[in-house]
């Protein structure tokens, strides 16, 4: 779904084609200068961490860190580390990502997302307010600028200030001259575009009103693999559970989440399965036949985290899948976790 709304920037040319990232230039002497005053307003102890990765533009991410670091000495910096591939990050205490190097009028709203949220100075309306309040799940918004858009200060700082008053509101602020990778694969043609679940976007003065609606009445169904993952490393794995439980059925997502390749990602989606078994044993056991459909495309790490869980689902109709499994592996482990598994169900029916 794409709502148009003008004005709009159009990317020039060679930022939209180019395959490698120019050197951005870091924080101009006028710009540091602005960042010095603005950094008198924060309070002590104000947190922005920076992520680097292998990303070719996690040089300038950190020397922009070391350039504000001086310019602000009371901002707390931290510094993280990854072997990841994709593009470094900022991130406020509040949880707004900047995947850009704010300059001008928008190192405004950066210093502001580093500030704690005081609802009296949030000039937001009735109806925006309880938009935000009605949020049941973290809502990750992506807000796409450039840095010669002219209408995008407005934009970032209009959403920054939301971001701060929601509590389930995340903003990912993302430049795309800075990293055009990220343009391509969805599409931007225009700055400002605000994408909500990469399913819905608006372009130029953005409808705040209609995008909180929408994030609010979304179909939770629909949410992506990365976005239930997401909402679980927030520590939100119960409102997850009770969101599906609420709607009667899983959420398609959760399947790729319970099979996935990483131990953390599994353990999550595990924790998730185990709270709507603890409650709705029926509506877990529907994870039962996707789980058997899969599992002899995993490997051995993740079939033994998916026999587990499928005996603490407990549901009979799969003992005989356990017992195929017990009777004619080659695997040790497997086969002990297969026979645990039959334990666990067989002593629940005993116990009913």
């Amino acid at each position: 779904m794409v709502i148009g709304h003008p004005p709009t920037a159009r990317y020039p040319t060679g930022e939209m084609t180019t395959g490698t990232m120019n050197t951005p230039n870091l924080i101009a002497e006028e710009d540091l200068e602005r960042l010095t005053h603005l950094a008198k307003e924060l309070p002590a102890g104000a947190r922005l961490r920076i992520t680097l990765t292998r990303h070719e533009a996690s040089d300038a991410f950190q020397a922009f860190g070391r350039q504000i670091k001086a310019a602000a000495p009371g901002i707390d910096l931290l510094t993280d580390i990854t072997g990841e591939t994709g593009p470094p990050w900022m991130e406020t205490a509040g949880g707004i990502r900047f995947q850009a190097l704010p300059s001008g009028s928008k190192l405004d709203s950066l210093m502001d997302a580093l500030k704690p949220f005081r609802p009296q100075e949030a000039d937001l309306s009735p109806a925006h307010r309880d938009f935000l309040k009605r949020m049941a799940l973290p809502v990750e918004i992506r807000l796409f600028i450039a840095p010669a858009c002219p209408f995008c200060p407005r934009a970032l700082q209009q959403w920054v200030t939301l971001a701060r008053a929601g509590d389930n509101l995340r903003l990912r602020v993302i430049d795309g001259a800075l990293f055009p990778e990220m343009v391509r694969k969805a599409n931007i043609q225009a700055v400002p575009t605000l994408m909500l679940d990469d399913q819905l976007r608006w372009s130029g003065q953005i409808p705040v009103t209609d995008v909180l609606e929408q994030a609010v009445d979304r179909d939770l169904s629909r949410l992506s693999a990365e976005a239930l993952e997401g909402i679980i490393k927030e520590g939100q794995a119960g409102q997850l559970a009770r969101a599906m439980m609420d709607r009667g059925a899983l959420f398609p997502a959760i399947f790729d989440l319970l099979t996935h390749a990483k131990w953390p990602v599994r353990l999550g989606a595990m924790v998730v399965m185990e709270e709507i078994a603890a409650v709705d044993r029926s509506l877990a056991a529907e994870t039962l036949p996707v789980l058997h459909q899969r599992y002899t495309d995993l490997d051995d790490a993740v079939r033994g985290d998916m026999l587990y869980l499928i005996g603490e689902i407990g549901d009979p109709g799969s003992l005989s899948f356990l017992q195929d499994i017990a009777r004619t592996g080659t695997n040790p482990e497997i086969v002990q976790a297969a026979r645990e598994a039959i334990t666990a169900i067989e002593d629940r029916d005993f116990d009913k």
